[in-house]
C-alpha cells in the first residue's frame, strides 16, 4: 500500500549550508574570493556569511583565512607596482598604481590591525613632584618671558 503523502526531506537552512560547506567557504576566504562571489555560489545571504566569519564555530579559521588572504592581496598590491616598466605610458603607470591602491584597501578591509592606516597610541602620564615642580618651572618662565 502507497501513500499518498510524499516526504520531503526538511529544507537546510543559509547558516546550515555554510557549516556544511565550511571546508570549501573557507578555502574561498582563503583566496580572497569577495562575499559576493561566496554568497552566490551557495545561495546564502551577506549576513549569514558575516555569521560564519563571526560566530560560528568555525569562526577562528575563518579570521585566520581573511588574515590570510589580506597578506596574498597585499603581495598582488607589490607586485602590481614592481610590473610598471621604465617605458610604460603614463595612463599604464596609473593604472597601475591605482590598481596597487586598490589592493591595499582590500587588504585593510579584511584585516585592518595590520593593513589599516588608523592605529592608536596610548600613553600614560604619571605625576612625580619632580617633573611637575620642572614643568612648572618651566611655564613661569615662560609667562615671565611675555
Amino acid at each position: 500500500m502507497t501513500s499518498k503523502w510524499t516526504i520531503f526531506p526538511k529544507k537546510k537552512t543559509q547558516k546550515e549550508i555554510l557549516l556544511d560547506n565550511a571546508d570549501s567557504v573557507i578555502d574561498m576566504l582563503e583566496n580572497a574570493l569577495s562575499y559576493d562571489e561566496i554568497c552566490k555560489k551557495f545561495c546564502v545571504r551577506r549576513e549569514n556569511l558575516a555569521w560564519f566569519i563571526a560566530k560560528s564555530d568555525y569562526s577562528a579559521r575563518a579570521r585566520e583565512a581573511q588574515k590570510e588572504s589580506a597578506e596574498t592581496i597585499s603581495r598582488k598590491a607589490e607586485l602590481s607596482l614592481l610590473q610598471i616598466q621604465a617605458d610604460d605610458t603614463q595612463a599604464s603607470v596609473t593604472r597601475q598604481r591605482e590598481l596597487a591602491h586598490h589592493y591595499r584597501w582590500l587588504a585593510a578591509k579584511k584585516n585592518p590591525q595590520k593593513f589599516g592606516d588608523s592605529t592608536k597610541i596610548q600613553a600614560e602620564l604619571k605625576d612625580t613632584s619632580a617633573s611637575s615642580s620642572w614643568l612648572g618651572e618651566v611655564l613661569s618662565e615662560i609667562d615671565n618671558n611675555k
